[in-house]
């Protein structure tokens, strides 16, 4: 695992030598010195080509900057990592793929570096692994580095394993919806919770949150899950499970958190049918935006004749 303090604490130690400030190192590397302030914290780490950059101004490699200055022999993985960050800023990407596909250097390597690179240059390697070597856990670690489109390809692949639950919600804000759906269809072999689905609804589209609603739902749903699902599926849905939800006397401020996303007439028609408790004028004030002249001048009667 590439440690970034040991990193961080070497670049540090390098322009202390030089008795250069940080100011003054940023200068030479074109950058802010909130940034090299940020890598010899151990916060973040510089990208490829700076990283290079900086190697060429102190006369140290790579291999030694990843190794925190330690000597690159004593760390296989690191001088891999060296070798890897080294194909890229060359343009030797080919031979970054060959190191990977042969063993000379593993996957996790990749994903080292992945936080440094643009998603194009990353696809330019990525495409030409072996797809053989991901496995679910890979793909969730280089989901938000690479392009959704690439990462759609390595899904199907993934998928050729079993496909759980867990690995769906990882990967939900990563891929596209149509592969989405795929591996949400493959991982649902035994039936839908409510809390996964309020989790996807966000990236799966308001007609695949009904049926997946419809799967989950049960004799009781809580009303947070409800309120958290509004925004996600169809009015007709919102409303179906206000209806199984509530019985009785229906609470203003649970109307109130639902308003924007019911419409006019499901609005009136649950004021009009369930006893609202609490119709104050700051509870009418809080639903006036949603309803129509006359539904509002009606509430406010009501309220003036109590």
């Amino acid at each position: 695992m590439l440690d970034t303090l040991k990193v961080g604490s070497f670049i540090s130690k390098l322009r202390k030598e030089k008795d250069w400030t940080q100011m003054e190192l940023a200068d030479r590397l074109n950058v802010s010195h909130q940034a090299v302030s940020k890598w010899e914290r151990g916060d973040s780490l510089p990208d490829i080509g700076t990283l290079m950059q900086i190697g060429q101004i102190f006369g140290v490699s790579v291999d030694e900057l990843m190794n925190g200055g330690a000597d690159k022999e004593s760390s296989t993985y690191i001088h891999n990592l060296g070798r890897i960050m080294t194909g890229f800023t060359e343009n030797r990407r080919d031979e970054v793929a060959k190191m990977i596909n042969t063993g000379e250097a593993d996957m996790e390597g990749l994903i080292e570096v992945a936080p440094l690179l643009k998603a194009s240059e990353l696809a330019e390697v990525t495409e030409r692994v072996d797809k053989r070597l991901f496995n679910q856990d890979l793909v969730v670690r280089l989901a938000p580095f690479v392009e959704t489109e690439l990462l759609d390809g390595l899904v199907t692949e993934a998928m050729e394993d079993d496909v759980d639950m867990k690995f769906v919600q990882k990967l939900a804000p990563f891929i596209s919806r149509n592969a989405l759906l795929r591996l949400v269809d493959k991982a649902n072999k035994d039936g839908m919770d409510l809390n996964v689905v309020v989790r996807l609804a966000p990236f799966i589209g308001k007609e695949a949150v009904d049926e997946l609603i419809e799967q989950a739902i049960d004799e009781g749903i809580e009303w947070n899950l409800i309120v958290r699902l509004a925004p996600f599926c169809s009015k007709e849905k919102l409303m179906s499970l206000v209806d199984r939800t509530v019985d009785g006397k229906l609470d203003s401020s649970c109307l109130i958190s639902l308003a924007p996303f019911l419409g006019r007439e499901s609005l009136k028609r649950l004021v009009d049918e369930k006893e609202i408790g609490n119709m104050d004028p700051e509870t009418i004030a809080r639903l006036a935006p949603f309803v129509d002249k006359a539904t509002l001048s009606g509430w406010i009667q009501a309220l003036l004749v109590k």
